[in-house]
């Protein structure tokens, strides 16, 4: 049974707010004649994913991530505007729902995840996603949102694009919150959701996925509406359904597109088994339910995988390792289970096997976020902070730094005593997690600290001038 108790589907979260001439709503902005830029959408993107850390939305498991991350840009390689920067990440929520919002961010709740039944329709998900940017119709949206300043402006966007209830709207933004979605409600089985289908199925089948899993998706959707009276269905299955001809199209157009199936194993089985877990409040009670339930796992391997990171939570280390064992013997090869092994040696006080694990790790694949990130954890707790330190600022010089990275580099320099590096880094972190008044406290306490070191000290400057101006851009 789904539980679809705050449902926006992926089919809907990124709209069209196109009125009629005749239309009695407020106006929400002219699309013809007010602008926005590239830079602006950015802007409002790389806010909203702020503030999205700073409300604790975004989860941050590396393994997660980095799924999200490549499996989004092997479909942006195949569409039609693969020169577009993207952000993905994934928003710690149950309700099925999907989003794009300025700038090429586009986010996926850990509900949706769960809901869907394979790869094909996850990545039907963010392929309709991914449409949605690259023929620009959430413009009506953003131009909506530069209207406000940048802090009321991104709590708009949340309320819109993601169903939150923001404190920060102002009566103004209300009124077009209210606006936004009366509209929404108007427009979502228009032009623009069918356009981006239409392009959605095709680069579906451009990236190797079977382009029938977006109308299979869409056809388990518009079932689960059948689970509900009027009364109880929920808003947008109320007033946006699934309908019947919708699914009939992208069947149509899926069965006309060839594919050539990609070769690469997938570990989409393995990123759902990581989300129930993480999701679990009572890990013990996870793993005895899962156990009993064991009959409804087929696949002998992500039943094992399961259990050996479950036990890895729960700190039962030599029952992970019983798990996981037998992935490592069939499969020595793959990085989320050599990642699992070696958390379970950490566990077990096998510092030199977990380091050489790592070591190894890292040997194929370098500058890897994952292994970057759990390696110097273990580097850390086993007083290792130099090699850490020097792990994490090589990975800076080659990838660009996200808010993990940075606060473990700040952990690392503070071992060491560096201290103004220390305040920097985690001024850094807490920028990239909404808390701009907290990064420029960072950044003054470094400058008290840094000793005669002109590049030091010009970089917290440069800093400290960004942020300032940021902190004038989000006041109301």
């Amino acid at each position: 049974m789904l539980r679809l108790t705050s449902i926006v589907l992926l089919l809907s979260l990124s709209f069209s707010l196109f009125a009629a001439e005749d239309s009695t709503l407020p106006d929400i902005g002219d699309a013809s004649s007010t602008g926005i830029t590239p830079a602006e959408e950015k802007q409002l993107g790389s806010s909203l994913l702020r503030w999205l850390r700073q409300n604790h939305l975004i989860n941050s498991d590396p393994i997660i991530q980095s799924y999200i991350h490549s499996l989004g840009y092997q479909l942006v390689a195949n569409s039609e505007e693969s020169s577009q920067p993207y952000t993905f990440f994934v928003v710690n929520d149950p309700s099925i729902n999907a989003f794009a919002a300025p700038g090429g961010y586009i986010g996926i709740h850990t509900g949706l995840i769960l809901t869907s039944e394979s790869e094909d329709e996850l990545a039907g998900v963010l392929a309709h996603e991914i449409a949605h940017i690259t023929q620009r119709h959430m413009t009506r949206t953003y131009q909506s949102a530069k209207r406000h300043h940048l802090a009321t402006a991104v709590a708009l966007l949340a309320a819109v694009l993601i169903g939150q209830n923001v404190d920060q709207l102002t009566e103004a933004a209300l009124v077009t919150a209210t606006a936004a979605n009366a509209q929404l409600q108007i427009n979502f089985t228009r032009a623009n959701e069918k356009e981006a289908d239409y392009i959605g199925i095709k680069t579906l089948a451009n990236a190797g996925f079977n382009p029938k899993g977006m109308p299979a998706f869409f056809e388990r959707m518009q079932k689960a509406t059948q689970l509900y009276s009027e009364r109880e269905l929920p808003e947008f299955l109320r007033t946006h359904p699934v309908t019947v001809n919708r699914i009939a199209e992208s069947r149509s157009r899926a069965r006309t597109m060839r594919f050539q199936p990609h070769k690469q194993q997938s570990v989409y089985a393995y990123i759902k088994a990581r989300v129930k877990v993480n999701s679990s409040e009572d890990i013990k009670q996870f793993i005895q339910q899962y156990k009993q339930d064991r009959n409804t796992e087929k696949n002998t391997s992500v039943y094992n995988y399961t259990l050996a990171i479950a036990y890895i939570k729960a700190d039962q280390a030599t029952l992970a390792e019983k798990h996981i064992q037998p992935l490592i013997k069939k499969n020595p090869e793959s990085l989320i289970f050599r990642i699992a092994q070696a958390q379970v040696q950490q566990l077990q006080g096998q510092t030199k096997k977990a380091f050489n694990n790592y070591s190894a790790m890292l040997r194929l694949y370098p500058y890897s976020h994952i292994i970057t990130l759990y390696f110097s954890e273990q580097l850390l707790e086993t007083g290792k902070a130099n090699t850490a330190y020097n792990l994490l600022r090589e990975y800076t010089r080659n990838r660009t730094p996200d808010n993990l990275i940075l606060k473990r580099l700040s952990q690392a320099a503070n071992k060491l005593g560096k201290e103004a590096e220390a305040y920097l880094y985690l001024a850094e972190n807490e920028y990239l997690n909404g808390n701009t008044h907290t990064a420029i406290n960072h950044l003054t306490s470094a400058l008290k600290n840094v000793h005669e070191d002109y590049y030091l000290t010009s970089r917290i400057e440069a800093r400290l001038k960004q942020y300032k101006e940021m902190a004038l851009k989000e006041k109301k």
